[in-house]
């Protein structure tokens, strides 16, 4: 009965066991450490980003009302233009006809 349970270490592993158990939490850990600095990385790229896209958006809306402000601006200016357009050919008009005017006391002289 001596050499029944003789050979058994009563429950230690191989150390051959034990460092590839060793290993592969070091792998793991290593891992884990990896993937979290690079998170960390990601995320604070992504917060840089959100800011670059608020930026975008608040020069992107200040842009569109400044547009539409010299859009108005454009269309008072047409107008104008219209009108003076308008007040030239008037003029240019009367002038004509007070040439005329002056040609016709000039034969009748």
């Amino acid at each position: 009965m001596v050499g029944f349970g003789s050979n058994r270490r009563g429950g230690r592993l191989p150390s051959f066991l034990f460092v590839a158990l060793l290993l592969v939490i070091a792998a793991l850990a290593f891992n884990s450490w990896s993937s979290s600095s690079r998170q960390t990385v990601l995320q604070e790229e992504v917060a840089e980003l959100q800011g670059q896209a608020k930026r975008g958006d608040v020069a992107r809306g200040r842009l569109e009302k400044r547009n539409s402000e010299l859009l108005l601006q454009v269309e008072a200016h047409k107008k104008s233009l219209e009108q003076r357009e308008a007040d030239r050919s008037q003029l240019s008009g009367q002038l004509q006809a007070k040439d005329g005017q002056v040609r016709k006391c000039e034969d009748g002289k």
